[in-house]
C-alpha cells in the first residue's frame, strides 16, 4: 500500500464561524492508495477527537503508534486500497501538525496558546475543501467518520453535498447533547487546573501532564460501557492479590486507569488543542442554522450508511436515528444499522469485527437498493 504524509498551505486565509479569520493554516494529511487518473476515486476519512490524520500503517517515528484504523484501510480491506485513494486530513486545531494552538502566530512567532480563535466543526471542513480544491479533487466517491469525525461528515453533506458521492457517519449525531458538553466542561476543567497549564503558555516549559493524565482516566470511563468495565476487570485485584486493606491501589481497574494516566503524559497529546476540540464539539448542533436537521441536508440525495453501537451512551442509536428520519420522506437511500458491543462509543475502533462486513458491502455497493437491517433502514 501506498502511504504518503503531506502538509499543504492554504493558499487562502480562513474565515470562521466566529468572525474572526486565521490569516495562515496549514493542514497537515496522509494518504493511502493511489488516485485513479479520472480523480473519481477519493475517500475523505475524517478522525475523531484524539486521534490525527496517521489512520493506518505503523508507526512513523520510534516510539510511536500504529495508525488508528489500520485494521479498516489497506490492500483489499473494507477502504480497499487496491481501489480507493484515502485521504485522512489532520483538523485544524489539533495537535498533528495542521495549524493549531501548538502553531506560531504570524504575528508574534510565538506558539498561539489560548490565543488561537475558537473554531467549529464547519471551519474544519472549510479548511478541508481548500486542501481538496488545491490538490485537484473536487468530487468525493465517499465521506467517512467516526465521532467528531462524524459530525464533520455530516457538514460536509450539509454544506457540499454536490461533493459527496456517498457518506457513512458511525457513532455520531446531528447535534451535541447536553449530557456532552457537561462531560467536556469536567475535563477541560482538569486540563486547566494543573498549575503547569499556565492558562496555556506551557510550550516553552513542562507541559500539564497531570492534568492530561486526569483527563485520559476519565476519558476511558466515557469510552466504556458499565458491563465492559464489569466483564474486563469486575473486582478482581491487582495480580490477584488477596485483599491489603490500604489506600494505595488495590484493584485491576485502579490499576488500569493509573495505566491510563502514564500513556497520556508520555503521548502526543496536547491540552490545549483538546480545549478547542471540545469546545467545537459543544457548538456543534446541525439544525441550528436552518432551523431543522432535515432543512439542513435538504441538498443531500446520495447513499448514506449509518451506524450506532446499543452501547453507546454518549450517541445513543435514538439520536442517530434522527437522521434517517429527517431524510425518509426524500426517499434518501439511508441504512441505519445498531450493533451491539459491550465496548460502547469505541467499538468502530477496537471492536471492528461486526462494523467490517457493513462498511466494505457499503463501499462496494452503494449504489444498489439499501435494505433493512434493523428494522429502521430505507
Amino acid at each position: 500500500m501506498k502511504i504518503a504524509r503531506e502538509t499543504v498551505r492554504l493558499e487562502e486565509p480562513l474565515g470562521l464561524t466566529s468572525g474572526n479569520v486565521l490569516p495562515q493554516v496549514d493542514l497537515a494529511f496522509e494518504t493511502y492508495g493511489t488516485l485513479s487518473p479520472d480523480r473519481d476515486n477519493a475517500v475523505l476519512l475524517l478522525h475523531g477527537l484524539t486521534a490525527d490524520q496517521h489512520a493506518a500503517g505503523p508507526p512513523w517515528h520510534q516510539g510511536g503508534r500504529a495508525g488508528w484504523w489500520s485494521q479498516a484501510i489497506g490492500p483489499g480491506l473494507a477502504i480497499d486500497t487496491d481501489r480507493f485513494f484515502v485521504i485522512c486530513p489532520n483538523v485544524i486545531g489539533s495537535f498533528g501538525g495542521s495549524t493549531g494552538p501548538m502553531s506560531p502566530d504570524p504575528t508574534t512567532g510565538r506558539p498561539y496558546g489560548m490565543r488561537f480563535p475558537v473554531i467549529t466543526i464547519a471551519d474544519m471542513v472549510a479548511a478541508q475543501r481548500q486542501l481538496l480544491n488545491q490538490i485537484g479533487i473536487t468530487r468525493l466517491y465517499a465521506v467517512i467518520g467516526g465521532c467528531m469525525g462524524g459530525f464533520q461528515a455530516l457538514e460536509w453533506m450539509s454544506k457540499y453535498p454536490d461533493q459527496v458521492e456517498s457518506s457513512v457517519l458511525i457513532s455520531a449525531t446531528a447535534r451535541t447533547s447536553t449530557h456532552n458538553t457537561a462531560l467536556w466542561s469536567v475535563l477541560r476543567a482538569a486540563l486547566t487546573s494543573d498549575p503547569a497549564w499556565n492558562r496555556g503558555d506551557y510550550y516553552d516549559g513542562p507541559p500539564p501532564n497531570a492534568g492530561l493524565g486526569l483527563l485520559a482516566m476519565t476519558g476511558a470511563l466515557f469510552w466504556m460501557s458499565r458491563d465492559t468495565l464489569q466483564s474486563k476487570f469486575g473486582l478482581r485485584t491487582i495480580e490477584d492479590r488477596p485483599l491489603r486493606y490500604t489506600l494505595e491501589p488495590e484493584f485491576a481497574i485502579e490499576e488500569f486507569l493509573a495505566r491510563v494516566h502514564h500513556n497520556a503524559s508520555a503521548g502526543n497529546l496536547d491540552a490545549n488543542a483538546l480545549i478547542y476540540l471540545t469546545r467545537a464539539i459543544d457548538y456543534f448542533d446541525l439544525s441550528r442554522e436552518y432551523g431543522s436537521v432535515a432543512a439542513a441536508l435538504g441538498r443531500f440525495t446520495s447513499p448514506l450508511l449509518l451506524v450506532s453501537y446499543s452501547a453507546d451512551w454518549r450517541y445513543p442509536p435514538q439520536e442517530m436515528d434522527e437522521i434517517r428520519v429527517a431524510l425518509a420522506p426524500r426517499a434518501v437511500p439511508v441504512r441505519h444499522e445498531v450493533l451491539n458491543s459491550a465496548i460502547g462509543h469505541g467499538a468502530f475502533l477496537y471492536d471492528f469485527a461486526s462494523l467490517e462486513p457493513l462498511l466494505a458491502d457499503f463501499l462496494k455497493n452503494r449504489s444498489q437498493p439499501i435494505h433493512g437491517g434493523d428494522g429502521r433502514s430505507t
